[in-house]
């Protein structure tokens, strides 16, 4: 039960003294364990803690306090360590491997009931997702100070009936960077001009990770080590309460759970938004009350996307709860409501955090309780369901199931290999290449999350995407199975390390099938070796295999290499690529090109460039960025927009230009490039901004604003929703590509998924051959879409390619590369990059040239 009159005393020593002097007013603290400005040198709120010291702060309260264990959960890109650290009783923290072990019995429906009554309330602590936002990076020192020092006995009883999981930083790359910024630019005076060079971080600012995602999309998604670590953290524990403390605008003010009511995700059990949030939002409101600071509830944010982390507890059986505070963006800003200090904005954060705590000890055995029916209510709804799994597969792409398989994995999902050849729903998924996922299982939430494709909402408006259909963004044939294959291999980690098959060395040539994703690194590397490698630009077969469009052929005779040096590095790329090259001792075909003929292409190694820079989408040049690093091992030079009039295009011979806002300018240097033989890739507004500065000559479809809302008068109030409705905020449609084109190499379907989240809509080339990618004519799969939104869609062009002398523009209608997990229309980018210089569009005959 809530103690008010506890929390006012507790919180009131906080409105006595200055916003940064927190825990004073004759609070018993432990003398041996030193404060955050005793170890720091600072008070918390006066300066912005570089993460090493925080990290230092935290070994040093393990260091001096039996209540604290320090856990290195992995990595970051740029090699911070990513820390949680734990706080409980003495006793508990010596019996941590027997409370996990519990714990696994009590999310395991088929295990004994353990004695919730004698079990700890697991509470974790999180923030900084977003590495801009450091009022909660900060409150988590305080936390942890309290926690480790405190001798209240409130606080005893805390540590006594529950483990507390700090994650005190979630974007550590991201919070150094922010950091650095406003340490360097503040003033002394404090400037709160909201124009201050302190309040306006250079691009691509703080938010996002090192390659410039947001992490707080990731949970789900599980892209970034940082994700990968947290998961594996998570899973070996499933806590029961999980807060995410954000920022927001600083004209705002702060912001706790319930969120929108009509944007809660059908999967999660009422009692979570009905009963928990409204328990802990009694707690928040007395907490914010007794120090007196302005809040709101109900009215933004919304818990479908299952990705957030706020969201994803909510389908493990836990409660997640999102913080949104004022931002400083620095040490204090001036707002509509008065100044805005950093100092203000850690103590709203922490009083939160602590909050959290009383009420989790306090609904200790509800949320236990919960926990297990979840799981159990889990099974049962799923046995209840005519579907009884999914089957997901690719007969031609190994690495492509593999990293499905990799996502699986990362969120405990019970899967199995296919042990024999399975025809269903019209498709053949093969032995040893699909994957079966049965339903009844604690995972289902997850489950029908994955595979799920709703096309009805109870709201217009989302604060992220709408559509999260896994299957579709990798780009994997998948049905629905009313009966369960049996039950053999149970997916591991083994079936991620598939060994790959050495080429019979060969003194005439080797061919690789690029239908595999991993192809484009293995072509990379043999660019990157120097070695003379062709593209079929027509389909063959030769021996006993069928080759597509888009196979690479890699002749022996007049390489730098002699042919056994070339046998060997050759098989040294299959092997980190993962792919299987074939040798060949004969160039005939059995149909088909044969080796020698002309329409087999040299590949030309990609030199490429990306624009970056203010107003240019920091999210879609780091997806760029990520995918050819993580994915290629290919270099791209990141050149800033302010840099691109000064600078001599020559050495590259591809340009990608992301969404953004780029001077016209520009164009008549970009198009000259072009026209000199270089491809430039555009994405969503870059492909506008293309367009209307005659870079490229195709046409924008118009979006027109939905007749039936002419002439008639409607609220003022509802205005934002009315016109937000007609936005497409992420939503999957289908579109048909030419598998002929290079575009399209290495595609066997051609289906595809386009996700959408702009209002970029091309018309089709008047040119046959240019549409590459188009839009259905009934195109919508899932997610929502505005039915006047749909009807311009309906038979749009996705991908066009526009000539210009000797080079060409690749026009993107979307983003391809999204959030780094679109596996489905990744292969199109970057056989925009590779093969770009191997298309030649046709005028058709009788078409008059331009």
């Amino acid at each position: 039960m809530f103690k008010p009159l506890l929390f006012a005393f507790f919180f009131y020593t906080f409105t006595v003294y200055s916003q940064n002097d927190y825990f004073f007013g004759g609070k018993k603290l432990n003398p041996a364990i030193p404060s955050p400005q005793q170890y720091l040198g600072y008070a918390i709120g006066d300066h912005q803690t570089r993460y090493d010291k925080l990290v230092a702060y935290m070994y040093e309260l393990d260091r001096l306090s039996d209540r604290v264990s320090v856990s290195v959960i992995g990595e970051t890109y740029e090699k911070r360590p990513h820390l949680v650290v734990m706080f409980s009783s003495p006793s508990n923290i010596s019996q941590l491997p027997q409370i996990q072990q519990e714990r696994t019995k009590l999310v395991n429906p088929s295990a004994p009931m353990p004695d919730i009554s004698k079990m700890p309330v697991l509470v974790q602590l999180g923030a900084n997702v977003h590495g801009n936002e450091t009022s909660g990076g900060e409150a988590m020192i305080l936390a942890a100070y309290y926690l480790a020092a405190s001798e209240e006995e409130e606080v005893k009883k805390w540590l006594d009936h529950a483990v507390v999981f700090i994650e005190p930083v979630l974007n550590p790359d991201g919070r150094d960077r922010f950091v650095s910024w406003v340490n360097q630019n503040k003033g002394t005076p404090l400037v709160a001009d909201p124009n201050d060079r302190e309040h306006n971080e250079v691009w691509p600012g703080g938010r996002t990770n090192h390659y410039w995602f947001d992490l707080n999309r990731d949970w789900y998604l599980a892209v970034h080590v940082e994700s990968q670590n947290r998961l594996k953290f998570y899973h070996q524990w499933l806590p029961n309460v999980v807060t995410d403390h954000h920022e927001m605008g600083t004209n705002a003010t702060f912001f706790f759970e319930p969120s929108k009511e009509n944007a809660e995700n059908p999967l999660i059990p009422a009692y979570v938004y009905k009963t928990l949030n409204t328990k802990f939002a009694k707690y928040y409101e007395n907490a914010l009350n007794a120090i007196g600071s302005l809040y709101y509830t109900k009215e933004s944010f919304d818990n479908l996307y299952p990705g957030y982390g706020s969201s994803y507890p909510d389908i493990q059986g836990g409660l997640g709860l999102l913080f949104e505070q004022a931002s400083s963006r620095g040490y204090i800003q001036d707002s509509q409501h008065g100044p805005v200090t950093f100092a203000f904005t850690i103590r709203n954060q922490l009083v939160c955090a602590l909050a959290t705590c009383q009420a989790a000890v306090d609904e200790r055995q509800n949320l236990l309780k919960f926990q297990r029916d979840f799981f159990a209510s889990a099974v049962s709804d799923a046995n209840k369901q005519p579907i009884k799994g999914y089957i997901v597969g690719d007969n031609q792409d190994a690495n492509k199931l593999k990293k499905f398989a990799q996502f699986l994995l990362y969120h405990q999902i019970e899967s199995y290999q296919l042990s024999d050849n399975l025809n269903t729903d019209g498709k053949t998924f093969e032995k040893g290449k699909a994957l079966f996922v049965p339903t009844a299982q604690p995972q289902y939430r997850m489950v029908q999350s994955i595979f799920e494709k709703p096309t009805k909402f109870a709201d217009s408006l989302f604060y992220d995407a709408s559509a999260w259909n896994m299957p579709l963004a990798f780009g994997l044939t998948h049905a629905e199975l009313k009966t369960l294959p049996a039950k053999n291999t149970r997916l591991t980690e083994d079936f991620l390390k598939t060994p790959t098959v050495a080429p019979v060395k060969s003194e005439y040539a080797y061919l690789l099938d690029f239908s595999d994703f991993m192809a484009t690194k293995a072509l990379y590397k043999l660019l990157e070796h120097n070695i003379t490698t062709k593209v079929a630009m027509r389909a063959f077969k030769i021996g006993d295999k069928n080759y597509g469009h888009g196979s690479l052929m890699i002749p022996v005779q007049g390489q730098r290499l002699n042919a056994t040096t070339l046998f060997e590095t050759i098989k040294t790329i299959g092997q980190e690529a993962q792919v299987n090259f074939v040798g060949i001792p004969s160039g005939f075909s059995q149909s088909g090109i044969d080796l020698g003929s002309n329409n087999f292409q040299k590949v030309t190694k990609p030199e490429a460039l990306i624009v970056t820079g203010q107003g240019v989408a920091s999210y879609e040049a780091g997806e760029v960025w990520y995918w050819l690093d993580t994915h290629v091992g290919m270099p791209i030079t990141k050149v800033d927009i302010a840099t691109l009039p000064r600078l001599n295009l020559n050495r590259y011979n591809v340009i990608v230009m992301v969404s953004g806002q780029y001077d016209r300018s520009l164009a008549s240097k970009i198009k000259q490039w072009v026209a000199s033989g270089g491809t430039l890739i555009t994405l969503k507004t870059a492909t506008e901004w293309a367009l209307k500065n005659d870079i490229a000559h195709e046409t924008l479809r118009i979006r027109n604003i939905s007749d039936s809302s002419k002439n008639i008068r409607v609220n003022y109030e509802d205005a934002a929703a009315n016109e937000g409705a007609q936005n497409t905020g992420g939503t999957m449609f289908e579109a048909d590509i030419d598998i002929t084109h290079p575009i399209g190499f290495g595609y066997k379907n051609r289906k595809i998924t386009l996700y959408r989240n702009g209002n970029t809509l091309l018309e089709p080339s008047k040119n046959p051959y240019s549409t590459v990618v188009q839009y259905s004519d009934k195109p919508w799969l899932t997610g929502y879409v505005h039915p006047q939104t749909l009807k311009k869609i309906s038979g749009s062009a996705g991908v066009l390619v526009s000539p210009e002398g000797s080079g060409r523009t690749i026009l993107f209608a979307d983003n391809p590369n999204f959030r780094g997990v679109w596996y489905g229309t990744e292969k199109m980018f970057l056989n925009a990059i590779f093969f770009g210089a191997n298309i030649s569009t046709p005028t058709p005959l009788g078409a008059k040239e331009e």
